[in-house]
């Protein structure tokens, strides 16, 4: 689950893994550190990314470039952050939200409500006066026309953070009281953790936010999130912590008028009874065909919240996916593998594949490994 996650980013260190790549000469050079939870942009050729495990820092990597290399920029000027959003407008790169600490003594972690621009023709930051009007922490972004940023979904940031005050301050590391604590956080229906159901705009010239519609399916946080023209897919994401829903949601966008499509389900993996929902996961397009992969699920969440347990994934075990499906011909299949099951990195569309820039592996640990996912004719495989 998105929130517990969160809480684990917090209190373990993360592991270098770095996948093997197929032969010496690689197509995307491997990310400079161990990078997961983190925020990236697409702007002409290049790809920026940073924070999350890569803490302040901040990089760019030159796709045009005769020997491609990630290199340094500034970094980012306020405490680090996980899960920010990063969208680019023009020459510049605005983040929201992410989650973190004030002070680095601090014991609780915090929703963050700030704006940053990133200039790229300075190589500098500053922050903008404004604030986020609604938590949009683990929610899915992107802009359509390049003037206004659209935000779907959002962890409400009152009850997470009273969460992790309770946890952290009032419970202070007496483990029954942190227990008791989780289990009041946990045992509550979708409805009551008021994700965001407005969708919000932004538009950054006129710094002016706009409520531009509801989700009128259950709201998700921690979704894939795909684009194709104004059409928009939201893939999966949790309905609450640790229960995912299996759906890609579908919704058409023109201007601010929103109409939102019958979410189909995805099918089950291979040897799964049942498709659990992923959150975390990577999405976008390879020569026209929608693809989801990776994220992670609590196998077994679905039987017990059906059973009435609203603490759906109490007693179960995080499980990071490696699952690849595709959108063909209007049908979702199982169309593949990752090289190693994970989630939580971030990925951007290029005009053949989906790019991966990192990601959460099985336990946690945190992957240096670049490559792109692409639509062969007959199943998805990973390219580097």
């Amino acid at each position: 689950m998105f929130i517990k996650k969160l809480l684990a980013a917090s209190l373990l260190i993360s592991a270098v893994f770095s996948i093997p790549a197929a032969s010496a000469a690689t197509l995307y050079p491997e990310f400079p550190v161990a990078f997961k939870m983190g925020a990236s942009a697409k702007v002409g050729q290049k790809i920026f990314a940073g924070l999350g495990s890569a803490g302040k820092s901040w990089y760019v990597l030159d796709l045009s470039a005769p020997e491609k290399q990630w290199q340094a920029l500034a970094d980012f000027p306020d405490m680090p952050r996980d899960a920010a959003n990063a969208v680019a407008v023009g020459n510049r790169i605005y983040v929201f939200a992410g989650q973190g600490k004030i002070n680095p003594s601090d014991k609780n972690l915090v929703i963050f409500d700030t704006v940053y621009q990133y200039d790229i023709d300075n190589n500098s930051w500053s922050k903008v006066t404004t604030r986020t009007p609604q938590g949009l922490l683990a929610s899915a972004a992107l802009t359509l026309d390049g003037e206004n940023i659209l935000f779907f979904g959002g962890v409400n940031k009152q009850i997470f953070d009273g969460y992790f005050q309770d946890y952290f301050i009032t419970a202070d590391n007496n483990k029954p009281l942190q227990d008791e604590v989780a289990n009041r956080y946990f045992n509550q229906r979708p409805q009551d953790y008021l994700f965001t159901a407005q969708v919000l705009s932004y538009n950054p010239k006129k710094n002016q936010w706009r409520n531009i519609g509801m989700d009128l399916n259950p709201v998700t946080i921690g979704t894939g999130i795909a684009v194709k023209g104004n059409h928009i897919h939201l893939v999966g994401g949790e309905i609450k912590p640790g229960l995912r829903s299996p759906a890609v949601k579908q919704i058409v966008v023109k201007n601010e008028d929103i109409t939102w499509k019958k979410p189909v389900n995805m099918p089950p993996a291979h040897g799964d009874m049942i498709q659990e929902g992923i959150a975390g996961a990577y999405a976008g397009y390879s020569h026209d065909v929608l693809i989801a992969a990776g994220g992670a699920n609590f196998p077994g969440a679905w039987k017990q919240y059906q059973a009435g347990q609203l603490f759906a994934h109490q007693g179960l075990k995080k499980t990071w996916r490696d699952d690849i499906y595709a959108e063909v011909k209007g049908k979702w299949i199982v169309a593949g593998k990752l090289p190693v099951a994970m989630g939580y990195g971030t990925y951007v569309q290029l005009d053949d594949g989906v790019l991966v820039v990192g990601g959460e592996l099985q336990g946690g640990a945190a992957s240096k490994d670049v490559f792109l996912l692409q639509w062969n004719g007959k199943q998805v495989e990973a390219v580097r």
